[in-house]
């Protein structure tokens, strides 16, 4: 069926039907709402999928279409869409563990991307996949959730203090442990040492500074704590495999 058609057709439908569609579409975007919440919330990309494919593309259609106030505006409906969908993920990320500082930045972005948005494929088809996921993956990274207690206390400060520089010895008064102990028992819980783990906080974020606009390495550079651009550059490029200017060149032209 050509789109004109299957447009059509669902503006004919008559009132009675059109009702129904409308109640069943609304508590089903309920039930996706709340599915997308959870998923995010723990960075769950297998409950995220089952959330995207709770509603059907016809059925979507079929809701905005067949609602002539709605479709009158069609554009901006689906902004305002974006925009509350948005603010779940936030909210949800948050729950989730993600420092304010990230959850800033990322629902800024998108919340630019949103308003910028002139086409309802790209919101639909494009902005709004690479959010949900974007979102499960600053859960699923950068969540101190699954630490213990002092691990997860250090993250949280690490996140909460990118604009400083942060040594093991000063992280380690501030917590009244020994420097080695917290050493061993971070890399023992993360992965990584401590450096490497501030190291990757601080690159993340400006990302994230960059996607926002940002086009000063030196001053994101000074932003995250960094004394030398040169040496954030390396620090950037050795984690990302990219230097910051083609990083920014790259995401300008996306």
């Amino acid at each position: 069926m050509a789109p004109s058609e299957n447009v059509y057709s669902i503006l004919s439908l008559d009132t009675g039907t059109s009702e129904i569609l409308s109640t069943e579409y609304i508590e089903k975007s309920w039930e996706r709402d709340n599915l997308l919440l959870r998923a995010v919330q723990t960075g769950n990309k297998d409950l995220l999928k089952e959330a995207s494919a709770l509603i059907t593309k016809e059925e979507d259609r079929l809701y905005y279409y067949g609602n002539p106030i709605i479709a009158s505006d069609m554009l901006r409906t689906r902004k305002n869409g974006m925009i509350i969908r948005n603010t779940i993920c936030r909210v949800a990320a948050g729950l989730g563990g993600v420092p304010p500082l990230y959850l800033h930045l990322i629902s800024e972005k998108y919340g630019m991307l949103i308003a910028q948005a002139n086409s309802i494929d790209y919101l639909v088809d494009y902005l709004s996949e690479e959010m949900f996921d974007e979102y499960c993956d600053l859960v699923a990274n950068f969540s101190a959730s699954h630490y213990s207690s002092l691990i997860k206390d250090l993250v949280v400060y690490i996140s909460n203090h990118l604009q400083q520089e942060l040594s093991v010895s000063e992280l380690a008064g501030i917590f009244h442990v020994n420097a080695s102990h917290l050493s061993r028992k971070f890399k023992k819980e993360t992965g990584y040492t401590i450096s490497e783990y501030i190291n990757r906080q601080k690159v993340d974020a400006a990302k994230l500074l960059f996607s926002r606009g940002h086009s000063s390495v030196t001053n994101v550079a000074s932003m995250m704590g960094f004394n030398s651009s040169s040496y954030f550059s390396k620090i950037f490029k050795k984690l990302t495999d990219e230097s910051p200017a083609d990083y920014i060149k790259r995401v300008k032209n996306s």
